[in-house]
């Protein structure tokens, strides 16, 4: 009984991002992205993500194809790229605020991945969420960062392909 005491609440709590990212290696965000860009060319990745599921780090990508209205998501596992499980869901695109920033991200001819790096030049950390959306008249994409134990928030705008200074803030 008084072994259970010296045990490390670490080793009994479930893994954080944190803990993951610092115990094992993983494939970048964006690589994920372009992969999954590259098999998927009619779809447009509109948000990921990072989840903890069975004690290992899992991307969430989402996907939605304007002209078929459907929404794909794809859960894939960090540490080697293998896709786990993959969904499809029809959407109306009318109710779904990241239609507006999808079809501005398809007319500049930009990539999500492309656009992720371009608002991350600035921005040290691991990635753990970007979303595109539209909000007041402007299509962004919101990204999440971890540094160290610290979290940050980025917004960026697409149409102007520029940092927005009124939605950045840590």
């Amino acid at each position: 009984m008084l072994a259970i005491c010296f045990i490390p609440f670490s080793s009994i709590a479930a893994p954080t991002i944190q803990s993951l990212l610092a115990e094992s290696e993983v494939i970048a965000p964006v690589v994920v992205m372009q992969q999954i860009e590259q098999q998927h060319k009619k779809s447009t990745i509109c948000g990921f993500g990072v989840e903890v599921e069975d004690q290992q780090l899992v991307y969430k990508v989402s996907m939605i194809d304007l002209v078929t209205e459907q929404r794909s998501r794809f859960f894939v596992r960090a540490s080697d790229g293998e896709v786990l499980e993959h969904t499809q869901e029809r959407v109306v695109l009318d109710k779904i605020d990241q239609a507006h920033a999808v079809s501005m991200l398809q007319d500049k001819h930009i990539a999500f991945s492309k656009l992720v790096a371009m608002a991350r030049k600035n921005h040290q950390g691991f990635l753990l969420q970007a979303e595109l959306d539209h909000d007041l008249s402007i299509s962004y994409l919101e990204l999440k960062l971890l540094n160290q134990s610290r979290k940050s928030i980025v917004a960026f705008d697409i149409e102007k392909l520029r940092p927005l200074p009124l939605l950045k803030w840590d």
